[in-house]
């Protein structure tokens, strides 16, 4: 098996994030702004609820000062295809540890990343369950979009520093 063969993990991986980050204009083909109106969370238990609410609190809390502008907004979109760039390059020229070190980073920042879509698609749900479901399919599927997108690219990189360890702690590996 030929050294560079477990690149095209990385690869993969950068694919996804830039499909993913290139759904942000998706918006830009539907009609409406997304608004949904609701009082409350939904279906949710009231424990439930306001578990839900103090969750979502924290992470608006921690995602502020990242987003608090249009360009920080993509930048943080962003991230995931340098990170998996970043790490596909180290992985290409560095020692096993280091590679695995940097490819696991790559893919906690890409996770990162797709949790805050994540919980952007969940509290999207919760509020159409209350407020209606019309003409807002379009904007729940834009929502999980890079939600599955950046979360594929997490399983890709990890996958990728898996295959890249076993090549490389294979007796009478070629370098």
């Amino acid at each position: 098996m030929s050294r560079w063969r477990h690149l095209r993990w990385w690869l993969a991986a950068f694919v996804a994030s830039l499909l993913s980050f290139l759904a942000l204009w998706l918006p830009a083909l539907f009609a409406g702004d997304g608004a949904v109106g609701c009082a409350g969370y939904g279906p949710l238990p009231l424990g439930l609820a306001e578990l839900w609410y103090d969750l979502e609190e924290t992470w608006l809390d921690l995602r502020q000062h990242v987003e608090s502008t249009y360009g920080r907004y993509l930048a943080l979109n962003a991230l995931p295809m340098v990170s998996v760039l970043l790490s596909g390059v180290v992985a290409a020229s560095s020692k096993r540890w280091l590679g695995t070190v940097v490819g696991l980073v790559a893919a906690l920042v890409v996770a990162v990343v797709a949790l805050h879509w994540a919980f952007m698609a969940f509290s999207y749900f919760l509020l159409l369950t209350c407020g209606g479901w019309e003409g807002n399919v379009p904007w729940m599927v834009w929502r999980l979009l890079p939600m599955v997108g950046f979360g594929s690219a997490v399983v890709l990189l990890i996958g990728g520093v898996r295959v890249r360890g076993a090549a490389l702690a294979r007796p009478g590996r070629r370098s």
